[in-house]
């Protein structure tokens, strides 16, 4: 398939850098090993989904006829849909409380620096205008600019004590920036029949499906017209279900592994605009230590580290959700423990 083979290049090209990333330190398993432990979300998921085990098959061992032992499946596939939409929600939930405290964090630094840079121009400015070197209307200028770096640094450190605060709440742990997981080597190898087959909608449909044949099968000779009729539009409600999972199916299939090389494809561009952004950096500090830029301009180089960190997180977080999306619809589970 032509998405499988520019997804698997689009990876490959991730992998070869993310190594070198100053962002990612531990591992999805170790970050949600702790998180369980924190709450009981994870848990109940998995007690709700064996306890709908046992049901099943307390109905199929107890079923007189075979519509009730397919009862008991659909009412169990049910609870197996429930489940990977519950993993696949707990698992964003946790990667974005790490991530949205990493980007908190980066946009504080930043916020810090532009005050920095505020108040040197308002020390200058100062000096100016009791000279006499500038308007009053270019004073207010700088001293609005000054409160509004002021504000903006307490609006960061205020988003960043939040941040801090919901990482705590998700994962019982204290923000650290050694919590942003390692970006995963990934490669989306499943084909479009195996896709297909673990549609959980599509295997709702179908035991509805078949449901609903075992009730037309069951119906009495002098059953009457109108319920015959009720039970044909069931019938046919039921056949156009199934063919509606089908198609389904068949879109998410393409539609994921085109989000998985679409943020493969931008996680590489971030990685490759942070790298330019901290070259560029390295060179001003050079340049600051010589005497040649002023501490503001080197700060502003410093500004645009930060600020292409935010876009590379924000890249990561995607890249990362995506490939959840991906292994939840193959009834897999993405935060790596056990089943």
């Amino acid at each position: 398939m032509k998405y499988r083979r520019s997804l698997f290049l689009a990876l490959c090209a991730v992998c070869l850098v993310v190594g070198a990333l100053p962002v990612s330190a531990g591992t999805l398993k170790d970050l949600f090993n702790a998180a369980v432990k924190s709450t009981q979300d994870y848990s109940v998921y998995k007690l709700t989904l064996a306890l709908a085990e046992l049901k099943k098959t307390k109905g199929e061992i107890e079923a007189k006829v075979e519509q009730d032992r397919v009862e008991a499946q659909y009412d169990y596939s049910v609870a197996v849909a429930d489940y990977w939409t519950n993993v696949l929600s707990y698992y964003n939930k946790v990667i974005e409380a790490i991530f949205n405290a990493a980007v908190a964090d980066a946009a504080y630094q930043s916020a810090n620096l532009s005050f920095q840079n505020a108040q040197e121009d308002m020390k200058y400015a100062e000096v100016r205008y009791k000279n006499g070197l500038i308007s009053e209307d270019t004073y207010k200028e700088i001293v609005i600019s000054y409160n509004t770096a002021k504000t903006d640094l307490q609006l960061a450190e205020f988003k960043l004590s939040d941040a801090k605060s919901y990482v705590k709440f998700v994962t019982g742990l204290d923000w650290s920036p050694d919590l942003l997981p390692e970006t995963p080597a990934f490669e989306a190898n499943a084909t479009l029949d195996e896709w297909v087959s673990k549609d959980i909608s599509l295997e709702k449909a179908n035991l509805y499906k078949k449901l609903n044949d075992l009730k037309t099968a069951a119906l009495a000779t002098n059953t009457s017209m109108y319920d015959r009729r009720i039970q044909e539009a069931d019938n046919a409600k039921a056949a156009a279900e199934v063919t509606n999972a089908e198609n389904s199916a068949k879109r998410s299939y393409e539609e994921t592994l085109s989000t998985l090389a679409n943020n493969a494809a931008v996680l590489k561009i971030r990685q490759d605009e942070y790298a330019l952004k901290l070259s560029l950096y390295e060179e001003a500090k050079k340049q600051y230590e010589k005497g040649t830029i002023s501490l503001s301009s080197k700060n502003e180089k410093q500004i645009d580290v930060y600020t292409a960190q935010q876009n590379l997180l924000s890249a990561q977080q995607s890249y990362i959700e995506s490939v959840a999306s991906y292994l939840t619809g193959m009834r897999k589970n993405p935060i790596g423990l056990e089943e």
